[in-house]
């Protein structure tokens, strides 16, 4: 991903930047949550009223009689589901997506921009999108107070929901590979990147820093409930993410990009007859699509099933990008993927060694479990220090 600057930086001055970016940004979700007034995005589910709602969809207000809140659930996001009367031009049901009621959430979100980026990801699908996602009737963002809001088709009467623990079968997992193909495509070195998805394809030194350090925090010494689960080869081998990160962004960086999805777990898709669909982008960014393919395959296909299919998938992805006129060489793509597995590797260990706060032990146990399975049969830890080195 592209930085903001090619300065080079005294390492202490970029450390403090970091510092500085966590700091500013607590102290705007604070001031966001104490001044209610000076905004129109709003910040919280019962704030979404009849007349809000019919004026951002540029509806008359006699359009829409009512709104109320069928349920409501807040984790790095704030989800709910609103009952809606109108008359006729909207669904009975939406699904609205706000910053977290957690503070330090709400903080975690604006340092990482997640609110940006997903808003970003649905304005760039337009009308059209090249995969299935839930339609988007409003992707809105206050870029002073980073507040944002999407209102999102309801799928939880007619999509199927699994979680991470799950698995897809061979025939769906061809279809997401399709599926990730055809978005890939769509993206495949855009000069939007230059653009309007600029901020999808760029990371500040502090950001970078930043997150060295909370990678230096969770896997410098592993020692939470999966620790019994990762050999110890891993478990040193992964200090490449804090100690070489600035080589692996380089590499990365080297390689032609697209717009990814960027956390393409089960628990992320949803199918429609075996159609699959993609929710949560909120870590979407600029980048090798063959990221996706592998964050996928690893996280949601059991080991077993994996090993046997995805040389299979991978080139199934290449056949799929020169369907729609992009080109890629097979093996080197295949090389890549072995690399790109330790991605979910570093994402399931370090949601692990959150403890609960983020996902339960039975979930992250399982998806370490499967990122384990994964770099140990594809030596991806050696295979990413090759490439990095030249």
């Amino acid at each position: 991903m592209e930085q903001e600057n090619t300065v080079a930086v005294p390492p202490f001055l970029v450390t403090a930047q970091s510092i500085g970016l966590v700091a500013g940004e607590a102290f705007r979700a604070a001031a966001d949550r104490a001044i209610p007034f000076g905004t129109e995005v709003p910040l919280h589910e019962d704030q979404v009223t009849a007349a809000w709602l019919a004026d951002e969809l540029d509806l008359p207000r006699s359009a829409i009689s009512s709104v109320s809140v069928a349920d409501a659930h807040s984790g790095t996001a704030n989800r709910a589901r609103i009952s809606v009367t109108s008359d006729g031009r909207l669904p009975d049901s939406l699904f609205v997506k706000f910053p977290p009621r957690n503070y330090l959430q709400h903080v975690l979100m604006h340092v990482f921009r997640l609110g940006t980026k997903e808003v970003l990801a649905y304005r760039a699908f337009g009308d059209q999108p090249p995969v299935r996602t839930p339609r988007c009737y409003l992707a809105r963002e206050d870029r002073l107070r980073r507040r944002s809001i999407l209102i999102l088709e309801d799928l939880s009467d007619t999509a199927e929901f699994r979680t991470v623990v799950d698995s897809v079968t061979s025939t769906e997992a061809d279809a997401v590979v399709d599926a990730l193909a055809g978005l890939h495509a769509r993206f495949w070195n855009s000069n939007r990147f230059d653009g309007d998805l600029r901020d999808l394809a760029r990371r500040s030194p502090a950001e970078i820093r930043l997150g060295d350090m909370i990678r230096r925090r969770f896997i410098g010494s592993i020692t939470g409930h999966t620790a019994d689960l990762i050999p110890d080869d891993q478990k040193r081998a992964c200090h490449i993410f804090f100690e070489r990160s600035a080589d692996i962004d380089a590499f990365w960086e080297s390689q032609p990009r697209t717009l990814i999805h960027g956390d393409t777990h089960l628990g992320n898709l949803f199918f429609e007859d075996g159609r699959p669909g993609f929710l949560d982008w909120q870590v979407a960014m600029g980048g090798p699509g063959i990221r996706d393919i592998a964050y996928f395959v690893t996280a949601s296909v059991a080991p077993e099933e994996a090993r046997g299919i995805e040389r299979d998938l991978v080139r199934r992805y290449v056949a799929g990008l020169a369907e729609h006129g992009v080109g890629a060489d097979d093996e080197h793509m295949w090389t890549l993927y072995r690399a790109a597995c330790t991605e979910p590797w570093l994402a399931a260990v370090c949601t692990a060694e959150a403890g609960d706060r983020m996902q339960s032990f039975e979930i992250s146990r399982v998806g370490v479990e499967r990122s384990v399975a994964a770099v140990a049969a594809h030596d991806s830890f050696t295979v990413l220090r090759s490439l990095i080195s030249g």
